[in-house]
């Protein structure tokens, strides 16, 4: 994930925005042109990380952090190398595939709880022309940022997941991987 902070220790990072992976894998569930701004690049990463990635690193570690933690364990007990997927996915990929789900039932809930904003940001921004200094495209993210804020704190806020089916993607990618 596109992240700040946390490096070296066992506290999730302080800031944290969705990869261009996990919003493909939920984009038939999105309905803002934001996501899409945002999974191919357009949008920079520290743009989103300066304005919803504290909110979304709080919503990411309430909701789906067992699964987080239960995925470092797994490398850390194994010593294997975090940056080789390679060498953890087939002993620690399973964690990290529900954790992907759920960040996906995350984006939707913020899709459908901020669409209003994600949606001014995005045509904003397409008419800033990549203009991050534009004063109306600072508002607009401003906005984006209040409401995952918003959202980040909510009571209520339950995002739906297939675990199982994440389970399988796991599975039928070992079984790729081991052969």
């Amino acid at each position: 994930m596109g992240q700040a902070g946390g490096k070296g220790s066992d506290r999730p990072p302080a800031c944290i925005v969705p990869t261009s992976t996990q919003i493909r894998r939920a984009q038939s569930q999105l309905t803002s042109k934001w996501w899409a701004l945002q999974a191919e690049g357009k949008a920079p990463v520290p743009l989103c990380l300066d304005v919803y990635g504290k909110a979304f690193s709080s919503m990411l570690e309430q909701h789906c952090g067992k699964h987080r933690s239960e995925h470092q364990r797994c490398i850390r007990s194994r010593k294997l190398d975090p940056l080789n997927m390679s060498a953890w996915y087939p002993e620690c990929g399973e964690p990290f595939e529900i954790e992907n789900a759920c960040v996906g039932g995350l984006l939707v809930e913020i899709d459908k709880r901020c669409s209003g904003p994600l949606e001014k940001a995005a045509n904003t921004f397409e008419r800033a022309s990549g203009d991050l200094q534009d004063a109306r495209l600072k508002s607009a993210m401003d906005s984006v940022g209040q409401c995952v804020a918003k959202v980040a704190s909510a009571k209520g806020v339950s995002p739906q997941y297939d675990a199982e089916a994440a389970r399988r993607r796991y599975f039928m990618s070992k079984n790729v991987m081991l052969r």
